[in-house]
């Protein structure tokens, strides 16, 4: 399966088995579920809808059955944005690549870096939970006991920070953390 680029589409599908199914499926692939359209950078539907002033692609022209592959690669092509710019970096999602604006320093980023980093920017200088982080990057449950969470924390601030035991960057909340 190609590597996500991590786009946020809210769907509007009218059948609700293929709703289920998309939401089921569509996060396994890396591509984030908005509930507000206001959050997504598509929307995938199905008629009646008309669709609003974001890149859209309508289920309905896919032939039956479809190519999972297909599929995710119509999704990937929509024209939504492909970097993030935030503090002294630019995230770039294509290429899993943060680059620092100052000194032009490039560093490879793991899809889940990419995915946390993305979820930060998006809802920057807002505190997010780390219930909230666990179920939208890796779909655990909230109550799960892990420490993947803390761990991506620790590796993201060893890129971000001039000092990782003093974050001005990714901040610890109250109940999770956060990009300032």
């Amino acid at each position: 399966m190609p590597q996500s680029d991590m786009l946020i589409i809210t769907l509007h599908i009218q059948n609700i088995v293929l709703q289920e199914a998309l939401r089921e499926l569509l996060p396994q692939a890396g591509i984030f579920l908005a509930e507000d359209e206001k959050k997504a950078e598509a929307i995938l539907y199905t008629s009646p809808y008309t669709g609003g002033g974001l890149p859209s692609l309508d289920f309905d022209t896919f032939p039956r059955p479809f190519k999972l592959l297909d599929f995710l690669g119509r999704l990937k092509n929509l024209p939504y944005s492909q970097a993030i710019t935030f503090s002294d970096f630019v995230l770039n999602l294509r290429e899993k690549a943060l680059t620092h604006l100052k000194t032009q320093q490039e560093q490879r980023l793991t899809e889940k870096e990419c995915q946390l980093l993305r979820l930060f920017c998006l809802n920057k200088g807002q505190d997010l939970s780390k219930e909230k982080l666990m179920r939208e990057v890796w779909g655990y449950h909230p109550d799960a006991e892990t420490h993947t969470l803390e761990t991506h924390i620790y590796r993201l601030r060893q890129k971000l920070e001039e000092d990782p035991n003093v974050p001005k960057i990714l901040l610890n909340g109250k109940t999770g953390y956060f990009i300032k």
